[in-house]
This record gives structure tokens, sequence and C-alpha cells, in this order.
């Protein structure tokens, strides 16, 4: 018996898209897995860390070999206000990111939120620590080794960095010579197995937890991706240069000493 169907027969659908890591994530099958009690079950005291666990697949049947990871309550961004914000959750929200939008105009550090500059931002943190009265805090300008020993060291024991890089469409690290510039607080690190006596002899085992102005999930990165979006920032984006507002940009632009190509702030406790 022939099964083909008439030629006056309307075609059949088109296969639903494919569906994106973000899409999968929110499907009902990913829903059953984050209700899974097993999943995840070393990060269960954290509900934020365990749910970005689950989104970008790390460490779902055993715990890591190490990590570290401190809870910062998301605030959104409104404007190119980017690393105010990621600074301001740094704060707890003691200042806010309106009074650090004032504070970073008053200084002459942004026009409209904008901070394309390591070394102001170093400032304005400097400014701000003391606002919010943490003095048991202190924040130092770190050029070069973003992804190095002293670093992975730093955060697991229990370190922040305020992190400039370049940001894709998902908001994830890329390489857009600066085009795309964002800022990243690393408020946690995840080493998955045992690395041996180097940590960095496999960059697919470092992942740093952080949390940015564009979600109010956690985010999940490798170091050393994070470290090459860093290491890319070499010009402002072109297209805003031409969009009539005026931008506090750095002499000698982002990729030089006062702006923000490889250089992040690293914040300790005393």
């Amino acid at each position: 018996m022939c099964t083909t169907p008439p030629s006056s027969a309307p075609p059949p659908p088109p296969p639903p898209p494919p569906l994106t890591s973000e899409s999968k994530f929110k499907s009902d099958k990913s829903n059953e897995i984050s209700e899974d009690p097993s999943i995840c079950e070393w990060a269960s005291s954290e509900l934020d860390l365990r749910k970005a666990c689950i989104t970008y697949q790390i460490c779902l049947t055993r715990a890591p070999f190490r990590y570290k990871y401190k809870h910062f309550q998301y605030i959104l961004q409104e404007g190119p206000t980017c690393g105010l914000v990621a600074l301001s959750m740094f704060v707890r929200g003691e200042v806010g990111p309106e009074e650090l939008l004032n504070l970073s105009k008053f200084f002459g550090y942004s026009n409209n939120g904008e901070m394309l500059s390591c070394k102001d931002m170093a400032k304005l943190a400097e400014k701000v620590l003391s606002l919010a009265e943490m003095e048991n805090i202190t924040c130092t300008l770190k050029k070069g080794g973003l992804y190095s020993q002293e670093i992975i060291e730093e955060l697991l024991n229990g370190a922040t960095l305020l992190v400039p890089y370049d940001a894709d469409h998902n908001h994830s690290p890329c390489l857009r010579q600066g085009h795309t510039a964002h800022w990243a607080l690393v408020c946690g690190i995840i080493i998955i197995k045992d690395p041996g006596e180097e940590y960095m002899s496999d960059p697919s085992n470092i992942y740093v937890l952080c949390r940015h102005g564009k979600s109010k999930l956690v985010a999940a990165w490798t170091l050393d991706g994070l470290y090459k979006s860093n290491m890319n920032l070499w010009e402002f984006c072109p297209k805003k240069a031409k969009d009539g507002l005026l931008y506090v940009q750095p002499e000698g632009g982002l990729g030089g000493e006062n702006g923000l190509r490889d250089q992040f702030l690293l914040f300790k406790y005393t």
C-alpha cells in the first residue's frame, strides 16, 4: 500500500530550529534536570552557582577538584554603565549605580557611564570603598597576568576581580578589538579536575564565575577565554564614536597604558 500523500496535500511543516544553549536550558528536559537534586548536588547550598553549572554543563555529577564562589546580588545596567554597575554589585549596593554615575562625571572619568580606563576605574573604586566604609578591602590595579597561577590562587583564596572584556551577543567573551567592551565582576572560580603540578596546563579545566550588568544570572566562562578577550581590547568602537554622544576616552586609546587592554582590578580582604 502506497503511503505517499497525494500531490494536493500540503507539504509537511519544517522541522523546528535547533535549540541554542540558552533555550536548551529553558526546555522541559533541562528543567527536569535542574529539579533533580542529584545534579550538581555539591552546589545545592548556592542556587545561583548550581544554576550556572547546569547552564554551562560543568561538574553535573561530581564535585570539582576545587572551587570558590562569593554571592553578589545582580544589578541590571541602564545605558553604558556596565563598569559602574559591576562596581556597585561588589560593594553590595552601598553605593548605587546612579551615585557612581554622578561621581564618575564629577571626577571626569565618564560622561555617560562609560569607563574606558582601568586607571580611572581603580581611582573610582578607592573612593567608593571609602564611601561604603569597606576599609578591610584593598584594590590593586593589575597589568598583565590575568591567566596566571597567581590570579588562580587569589581567586581560590577569596579575591574578586573587575575585568573589562569584549562581549559577544550572549555577553560571553569574544574578540572584537574592543568594539563591544564590557565589564564583568569575577566572583568565583572552578577547577574541574586535578591539574597536577600546574593549574594552567589545561585551559579548559579552569572556569571563572562572573556577574555583569546585562543578566540576572551568574555566567561561567573559561579564564583563558576571558584573558584573551581582555588582551584584545585595542580600540573604541567606531560606531559609538559617531553616535552623537561625547565619551571620555583615555589618552593612547583602549589599547594604551591608560586604557583597558591587559589590565584589571583585584580586590582582596585584609
